[in-house]
């Protein structure tokens, strides 16, 4: 796929909507789309983390495995959001398993090209991190509201 076509998919998403044009160009440099069917694993827990992705349509499940149990579902992105940030954080692995749970297309950033392009360019880096912290606060944001509903006593509201 032509970089300037991914640059604009990534343009159309809230995560890519906040970069520059020239950031989202070099990010799609190496990046590439993938159609994958329900129940592809994209990143499993605990192994290495090669890629970041955007969901460009369909959803996906962020799972954490729990000692004796079967992973659970603790998030559902949606299109925009981002899985896999470990690929450019090293030691690059996976703290969660994602898995599509609907027929998606996502955008796959190669993570040693991304982290070696945003090595060469600090500009590159400081956009790039800028939104990725935004995509943790959005999940923790998310994670206290799911805590604030496990943990509210039956009396409560």
């Amino acid at each position: 796929m032509q970089t300037s076509t991914l640059t604009t998919l990534l343009g159309d998403t809230w995560f890519g909507a906040g970069l520059p044009v020239s950031a989202r160009a070099k990010m799609a440099a190496v990046g590439s789309l993938a159609e994958v069917p329900v129940g592809t694993v994209l990143i499993r827990e605990g192994a290495r983390c090669e890629s970041i992705g955007v969901v460009v349509d369909g959803r996906v499940a962020i799972r954490l495995g729990l000692p004796g149990h079967e992973e659970r579902t603790v998030l559902t992105i949606e299109p925009g959001d981002v899985f896999g940030w470990s690929a450019v954080l090293p030691p690059s692995i996976a703290t969660s398993t994602c898995v599509t749970v609907s027929p998606s297309r996502v955008i796959l950033f190669d993570g040693v090209g991304l982290g070696m392009a945003m090595a060469a360019e600090p500009e590159l880096a400081a956009v790039v991190y800028q939104r990725l912290l935004i995509v943790v606060a959005r999940r923790l944001s998310a994670t206290r509201v799911q805590l604030l509903d496990l943990y509210r006593t039956a009396a409560e509201p």
